[in-house]
């Protein structure tokens, strides 16, 4: 047994006291050949993960951090969600930081 604590995660969405909630881990692990945004051939690539419920809207958001000058970047972040399984939508996209522009999209 360790004797480090144990780090608790924050988890974002649902509160915990909803019926049938789930909890959903996420790890963006890497972006490959994205898409070229800046006049010099390189973007400076963040992702944003969101979940939404398709009829109330966006619940929560957020962000990895910004890795510059790369079409290949590696974030290796994770991120954990409450969430209703059958409701929730999960929304992956990823942006150049200094045009505020869309790489790629997921859902």
């Amino acid at each position: 047994m360790s004797s480090m604590a144990a780090v608790v995660p924050e988890v974002r969405g649902l509160q915990t006291d909803e019926d049938e909630s789930r909890i959903l881990r996420v790890k963006v692990i890497a972006g490959i050949g994205l898409a070229k945004k800046d006049i010099l051939g390189a973007s400076d690539p963040y992702t944003r993960v969101s979940l939404y419920d398709p009829v109330n809207g966006e619940l929560t958001s957020l962000q990895t951090k910004t890795i510059k000058k790369t079409l290949d970047p590696k974030w290796n972040e994770e991120f954990f969600f409450r969430v209703h399984p059958r409701k929730h939508r999960l929304l992956l996209e990823v942006f150049d930081e200094n045009r505020l522009v869309g790489l790629v999209a997921f859902s």
